[in-house]
């Protein structure tokens, strides 16, 4: 008797090859198919990353294969790597990479030492490469698709800006400035965009904030400045006449096959002027949970513990940070962890910065008729699992979020706080005189867990050198009291740089975490109410069964594992220590 094969059985099957979980595989078919019969075609893989629930397997894959990424690379991402000007030096021109396969189109031949030097710098970057396809090209195409990869929307901008500063009336000019504007930005890794409108030349500048420095990039005449203004606040829905009054709005911009969605807040400036900010929100950059959390298994096996718990029983998750410090980004990273096809998973932020798929979310802007307190009270009656808080800051926020908790919900959300345990004094802070021993008691049993955290720049993979510790660090006894050995060796950003991290000699961010989880039993429970209650915080971390692991730990790990600069993380240890956060734990 032949065996037959049931549709879940195949179901089954598809979603183990895929390493996710079978009702998430039925769901990314059901989206698909509402897809196709609305004339968008989207394929399973794509609807998996878009929904997040792909990383788990993505991860599990990366991590067998060394730590290499498998994820496939465009045209224009392989550019990041392997520089324009570099492949055509090569004569190649490199197309894409896609399961592990380099696709390569060359002229006449390519010299292996070309093809290894190519795999290396993907290798830095931890991108595999397992096979190389050269096709042979016509001399003639290959040097017209090299001329075209080469022209970086940079050198276009520039040309542009000079044209418009001739025609500064030209509509398709100001139209192809704000393309290239947001392009240029966007290849350079930038998070925000400057412009500042001025009736003074030389004070209206474009400006790119890069890797958490603010670089100036452009200076333009006040005659160009204020078409593009006034083309970027109508497209972003916002009132271009109105340069009196602070205006929020976004726009929607594609790059590199997908959509990147631009935060656009405008503000009056003295004496006469304006200032622009572009907030760029790119889906692709947002690190999934085992990325965040890779460094420090502690701290994923606790949070994944709390947000896959069957048990209704609530809690407080709280991400603590200066601004810029990704905090919104770990926030999305735990999100993406919650099995959203099981439970009911709700935010209220202020306003929404990431479209979450499988998400309720609700956006609370200054013109909101409902404060974000409002919401959360509201949230109490849709039967959610999760609570999602973009950022506590205010008094009333604070008190509706913990009686969230008391009601058996988890909320997750943000605040501004120097560290981990700062983090339940700025709390304590918020709390009415009458609500704040209720408030407190309520906090001392449903805190999960309180992650500080601070971004880093990380060292170019391609470009940074490496020395000895006793060498950088000029003291045995100082690599000691670190606990590096002195002869490990240790990474050093070039100053001059390369062409893959722009001259800098670093390339991108990593968290220097800090994270403290309070022990589960109740006794220990009350014991931490009755610090906090006496403003005596700090001593939590001395209560029996408290994880927590200083930013002290993290920085030292980071140097390492050569992801920082050792001078840079040598400095931020003597930073910690003067604070006192060095010494705790």
């Amino acid at each position: 008797m032949s065996e037959i094969t049931t549709t879940s059985d195949m179901m089954r099957a598809q979603a183990e090859a895929l390493h996710i979980k079978p009702r998430h595989y039925e769901l990314a078919l059901a989206e698909q198919a509402m897809r196709r019969a609305n004339g968008r075609a989207m394929s399973i893989d794509e609807i998996l990353r878009r929904n997040g629930f792909g990383a788990g397997g993505n991860e599990r894959e990366r991590k067998k294969s060394g730590g290499k990424k498998n994820e496939d690379l465009t045209m224009q991402a392989l550019r990041l790597y392997v520089p324009s000007a570099v492949q055509a030096a090569m004569g190649v021109c490199l197309l894409e990479l896609r399961q592990g396969t380099l696709r390569i189109a060359v002229g006449d031949r390519v010299d292996d030492a070309d093809l290894l030097r190519i795999s290396e710098s993907l290798a830095r970057a931890n991108h595999d490469v397992a096979n190389i396809e050269a096709e042979p090209w016509d001399r003639a195409e290959l040097g017209r698709l090299m001329r075209e990869q080469s022209e970086m929307a940079g050198d276009r901008l520039l040309r542009i800006l000079a044209g418009l500063s001739r025609d500064p009336d030209d509509a398709m000019l100001v139209e192809q400035a704000v393309h290239d504007i947001l392009a240029e930005a966007l290849q350079s890794r930038t998070s925000d965009i400057h412009l500042t409108l001025q009736e003074d030349d030389a004070r209206c500048w474009i400006r790119y904030r890069v890797d958490g420095d603010l670089v100036y990039k452009h200076l333009v005449p006040h005659r160009v400045m204020a078409p593009i203004v006034t083309r970027i606040k109508t497209d972003a829905k916002m009132d271009a006449a109105d340069r009196q009054h602070p205006q929020d709005g976004r726009l929607a911009f594609e790059w590199q096959g997908r959509m990147i969605d631009v935060r656009c807040a405008a503000l009056p400036v003295a004496p006469s002027g304006e200032k622009l900010t572009l907030r760029l929100l790119d889906r692709e950059n947002l690190r999934s949970f085992d990325e965040l959390f890779l460094h420090a298994p502690v701290v994923a096996g606790k949070l994944r513990k709390a947000i896959t718990a069957d048990s209704k029983e609530g809690g407080l998750i709280i991400v603590s940070g200066p601004t810029g410090s990704g905090k919104s980004t770990t926030l999305y990273g735990i999100i993406q962890e919650i099995d959203r096809s099981l439970k009911a998973v709700y935010s209220v932020e202020a306003p929404v910065e990431y479209d979450m798929p499988l998400v309720d979310q609700t956006s609370v802007t200054d013109n909101s008729a409902n404060n974000i307190a409002d919401i959360i009270r509201a949230l109490m009656r849709h039967d959610p699992n999760f609570i999602i808080v973009g950022e506590m800051r205010d008094g009333d926020t604070v008190e509706a979020a913990l009686r969230a908790t008391e009601s058996g919900h988890t909320v997750i959300t943000t605040v501004h706080a120097v560290d981990a345990l700062h983090t339940l004094d700025r709390i304590d802070g918020f709390l009415s005189s009458a609500y704040r021993t209720s408030g407190l008691y309520i906090l001392g049993h449903a805190l999960i867990a309180s992650l500080s955290q601070r971004l880093v720049k990380t060292v170019c993979p391609a470009c940074h050198r490496v020395e000895k510790a006793s060498a950088v660090f000029e003291s045995e006894e100082r690599c000691v009291d670190i606990g590096i050995g002195k002869d490990d060796p240790l990474a050093l950003a070039r100053r001059e740089g390369c062409d893959l991290c722009n001259h800098s000699g670093f390339l991108g961010r990593t968290l220097a975490l800090e994270a403290m989880f309070p022990p589960e039993d109740q006794a220990s429970r009350r014991a931490i109410t009755e610090m906090m209650v006496s403003n005596v915080s700090a001593s939590v971390v001395d209560v029996p069964g408290t994880i927590y692991m200083p930013r002290r730990q993290s920085i030292i790990d980071l140097i390492r594992r050569n992801a920082i600069d050792a001078n840079m993380g040598a400095s931020m240890l003597i930073e910690e220590a003067a604070s006192g956060h060095g010494s705790r734990g």
